[in-house]
Formats: structure tokens, sequence, C-alpha cells
């Protein structure tokens, strides 16, 4: 019989998060997907974390506005930076307390730095921090003792004398035991990683981590902490806490597939039977093309540009995760779009000349606009999430100026339809 798995407290964590992630509200996905960024930001996987933070930030969820923790985006902008991920956030969603620099990462990351240890060598409990060891002769039962002999250590760090501080830390990690919180209630370890870092002496740090390791999961904001010094930064991408962490490849590769699979339920299980009013647009057609895209277009989506392959105009679209250009009947002079929400999984094409239905991918509002668009379009509200969507049109009566010109007028039937129920992308029917 094969040997049962030991569990593993990490990998119930990711799992007990895609559980939620399935369940969980949009506004709520950026918490979520943070805390699975810790684990695996922890585990050393550099390629796993860029791709959460792709789901964080890119088409699959609302962009974030409010933070996960006070430290959630300068922990990603710290590991980021060391792992050389690039600018992931724009410093988004900011909290003012940790980070006030609207500049680039690395002005955002040497802030945060500076915040955290601001509060590495905070005096947490009131009275002026002690410039002597007089704490040695408190008694061994009397909490000022520990209080004092941390701040102490803290001082020294303030005064700069942080060889010293180190070796104060050293004893004091060394005699602590591996359940005793401590007067810093973590800080101590963070502290004694980033001095060791600093000043050469990285053998110590393995003999921390095997006593002391547990606490990054047991004290929440650690970790955090530790994203936001450059040193440890780079240390945690490269691995340093892999051991500690203790989830092979395999359990990354198979947590992930769970966040991926919950996320997907997630914007599928988005109340498309909720009573949205019918959105009317009339958009012309110029190049015998509509374009269905967001409001507010990143770098990525400024560089797509539409039926540029060959097989575009003649499967009737073009096709690109959050934006999509939609070929028109030719000689169309414009569209009267009608867009709606629907759970119809058989399209209904009676007077329809042509059809087509495609994926899309909505992370905040859509314009439907024409080739030349002037930017003023009145965005439509579609609820975030992924949709097969339904384009149809039908024939109308076309105004007198256009049909003189030769032109024709359709009505755009534009419905947005839940994920993977129409079999998309599909032509249907091209004229």
């Amino acid at each position: 019989m094969a040997a049962r798995k030991k569990s593993n407290r990490y990998e119930k964590r990711l799992l007990q998060l895609a559980k939620d992630l399935g369940k969980a509200r949009p506004k709520a996905r950026h918490r979520l997907l943070f805390e699975a960024f810790e684990v695996v930001a922890a585990a050393g996987s550099v390629k796993h974390a860029s791709a959460l933070l792709d789901w964080a930030y890119g088409p699959r969820s609302p962009a974030p506005t409010e933070v996960a923790t006070a430290l959630s985006t300068a922990a990603i902008d710290g590991f980021c930076y060391a792992a050389g991920l690039g600018d992931r956030t724009g410093g988004l969603p900011r909290h003012e307390r940790t980070v006030t620099s609207h500049g680039p990462l690395a002005e955002r990351v040497r802030e945060a730095e500076q915040t955290v240890r601001g509060r590495l060598t905070m005096n947490a409990y009131g009275d002026a921090m002690p410039s002597t060891d007089a704490w040695m002769n408190k008694p061994p039962n009397d909490r000022w003792r520990s209080i004092d002999r941390w701040r102490r250590i803290q001082r020294l760090v303030q005064e700069g004398r942080e060889a010293d501080a180190l070796d104060r830390l050293v004893s004091l990690l060394g005699e602590q035991s591996a359940d005793e919180r401590g007067a810093g209630y973590g800080d101590e370890l963070v502290l004694a990683l980033d001095l060791a870092l600093r000043l050469g002496r990285e053998e110590l740090i393995g003999g921390w981590l095997t006593r002391h390791g547990h606490r990054f999961e047991s004290e929440g904001l650690l970790l955090q902490l530790s994203l936001c010094l450059p040193l440890v930064a780079a240390k945690l991408a490269e691995g340093l806490l892999r051991a500690t962490i203790g989830l092979s490849e395999q359990d990354l590769d198979a947590a992930m597939a769970a966040l991926d699979a919950a996320l997907t339920l997630s914007n599928a299980a988005l109340p498309v039977k909720a009573a949205v009013k019918v959105q009317k647009r009339r958009v012309s057609c110029e190049y015998s093309q509509v374009h269905l895209q967001p409001e507010s277009l990143d770098e990525a989506e400024l560089s797509q540009v539409f039926f540029q392959k060959p097989d575009d105009s003649q499967q009737g679209m073009s096709l690109f995760p959050t934006k999509v250009g939609i070929a028109t009947p030719s000689d169309t002079d414009y569209v009267d779009a009608e867009i709606t929400l629907s759970d119809e999984r058989e399209p209904a094409l009676a007077d329809v000349v042509q059809a087509v239905a495609f994926p899309l991918v909505v992370r905040g509002p859509l314009v439907l606009a024409s080739v030349s668009s002037d930017g003023e379009e009145e965005p439509l509200a579609i609820p975030p999430g992924t949709y097969d969507v339904l384009a149809r049109f039908v024939p109308k009566k076309a105004p007198k100026a256009s049909a003189s010109a030769g032109l024709r007028v359709f009505a755009l039937r534009l419905s947005f339809h839940p994920t993977m129920s129409l079999g998309a992308p599909r032509t249907l029917r091209v004229e």
C-alpha cells in the first residue's frame, strides 16, 4: 500500500482559498488572490506568483479598489522588484500610511522599505526605550525584562549599531523557544533576517528558520514585512522559505489549478439572470466593423489591432481576451444595438443575416465603438466576469439618406451569456 501523503498546512490553506474564491463576489477576489500570492511567494515560486498577479490585476478580475492589508500592495511590489517581474500593481490599491509615492516601482519599493524599517524599530510599549542593559537586572519572570531586551536591540539599530544589535538577536532567537511569541511578536525574526543579509551573516539564517520559521504562518504580517525589505525579498524569491513552506512543484501546480478553476467558476456564477435594463446604442460602421472593448484600455490592449489575422474577416470577428472587433454585413451605414444579459443557450436566428458568438472577459465598463471613435461613447454597465457573447444582425428599414447612398441599417442584438454556454467562439451565420 502506498504511503499516505502527510498533510501540509499551506496546501490546505491554498485549497481553502480556492473554495472561497469560487463563491466570492468580485470585490472580494483581490484579498483571496493576495493571500494565495503570499503562500506561493513564500514558497519561492516566481512563476506561480506571477500567474496570480495576472489574475488579480488582469482581465479576469475587476480592478482592485481596496487593499487586502495595509502592506499588501507594497509586499507585491517588493516581490516583483526582487524577482524581476516589473511593475504589476501600478502602486494600486494604495494605503497612504505605507506608501505615498505615485512614482515608479523602484521609488515605491524604497519608500515601503523605509516604512517597514521604521515599524521594526518602533517603540510599541509607551515609555522611553532603554539606553542601557538594565533589563538584565530584572527578574526572569518580569515581562519588562523581555520587553526592554527587545527595545534595547531596536535602539541600537536606530543608533546605527547594527552589528551589536545582530549579535544580541542571535542570542535572543537562540534562547526563545519555538512556541514563544516574544516581545516583538515576530518582528525580531524579520529584523534578524534583514541584518544578517546586510551584514554578510547569511549562515545564521538556517537555524533561525528551523526553529522559528513556522511563525510566518502564525504571525500574519511577518511575510509582508519581509517582502518590503529588498534583500530579504530577493532571498524569498530564490527559495529561502521553500523548505519551511514544504510545497513541491506538483503541490503548487495542483493548488493553482484549483484556484484557476475557482476563478472561472466565480466568473461564470455572476448573476446573469438579474434584471438589467436593455441598453441601447447607435454606432456607425466604417470599414464594416464595430468594436466592443473596455472603456479604459491598458497598455497591452492599446497594442492589439483588430482584423490583422487572415481568418478574422471570414469568421466575422477579431478576438482578444477583453475586446473584440465584430464584422458587420457589407455596406452597413450604422447599427442600432440592444445590449442585454441572457441565459439563452440555443441562439434564435430567425430573421438574422449574420451572427457570431465569442468569449469575452469583462473587467469593467465596456463601450461599443466605431473605427473612428472619438472616445466619448457612453459606457455599458455589464457585471465583471467571463461571458459568451452573441452578436446577431437583423435588417432594419434604412432611412432615405442611407438608402440613397446604397447603404443598409441593421439592428445589432448583443447579448451576454454564461461562459461556455454557447460554445464560443462560433461563426453561426455570415452573409
